[in-house]
């Protein structure tokens, strides 16, 4: 069960006379169940979007896969948002409802982090691409971030963070200050812009430019640093000199499995 925002209903699963899972809200000061949808395929996991207007859901449908559907909180036709063979699970919703997160396997088979437009008719996003699990996305207040749990190297369960906005990936741990990175939030082609960063222990440690959907932009740095702060710049070319267009930028920090990625906006 889920409470709708203004914590009026309450939305949940019930497997019914359909013998199937369907969705169904009931007045939280209790009352006569609304059944939203009724066909012979599994819905479940709803939750509610921010306006109260509509429930997403994960449904098993004529695919044979789960995807992710929504339907009006006030009754009417479901909308599909995925519709690919790949399952999709764990919807959730963006702050300003604009976007839907969930995690779905890749042409691979390993579960990433996506995100699909919840007006509908949107291409899907994938924000992880690597050869690990991810699962259970939860969006951070600002709508900047998803956190999620992701098996890695160690083998176990560890808590990461991506960018809502390019598919960076990120260790909640590089939060306890082992790694700082400090930029100005713009730059123009004149002037370029200069990347104070630091580092509390000794090691390799790479800086990359990265653009909006996560290609690498430039190298700056990948060497052995001693402890301490350092300074880098960046003049607003790619790795073959050529100045980059105007828009948002990435700089990431990368010292063992510590890792800071700051935006940076070109202009002209």
């Amino acid at each position: 069960p889920q409470w709708s925002p203004d914590g009026n209903w309450i939305v949940y699963e019930k497997l019914d006379a359909t013998y199937c899972s369907q969705i169904y809200k009931v007045p939280s000061s209790g009352g006569a169940e609304t059944a939203l949808t009724s066909d012979s395929y599994d819905h479940r996991r709803p939750q509610w979007s921010p306006d109260r207007n509509w429930i997403v859901y994960e449904k098993l449908d004529a695919t044979g896969d789960c995807q992710i559907y929504k339907v009006p909180s006030a009754g009417g036709s479901e909308t599909a948002l995925t519709s690919d063979s790949y399952g999709h699970r764990r919807p959730q919703w963006s702050q300003d409802g604009n976007w839907i997160a969930y995690y779905g396997q890749d042409a691979i088979g390993y579960p990433q982090i996506w995100k699909v437009s919840s007006a509908g008719g949107g291409t899907e996003t994938a924000l992880t691409s690597d050869s690990y699990d991810h699962q259970y996305p939860q969006w951070s207040p600002d709508g900047n971030w998803i956190v999620y749990e992701k098996k890695d190297t160690t083998g176990y369960w560890q808590i990461y963070k991506v960018s809502s906005q390019v598919g960076i990936e990120e260790t909640a741990s590089s939060a306890l200050g082992t790694c700082i990175l400090k930029i100005k939030p713009t730059i123009s082609f004149s002037c370029g812009v200069v990347i104070d960063y630091g580092i509390k222990r000794g090691g390799r440690v790479s800086l990359r430019i990265y653009d909006i959907i996560g290609r690498l932009v430039k190298e700056l740095v990948n060497r052995e640093v001693k402890p301490g702060n350092h300074t880098a710049s960046w003049d607003g070319s790619n790795q073959d000199g050529e100045k980059v267009g105007v828009g948002h930028y990435f700089v990431r920090l990368e010292s063992g499995k510590f890792s800071r990625t700051e935006k940076v906006v070109v202009i002209r």
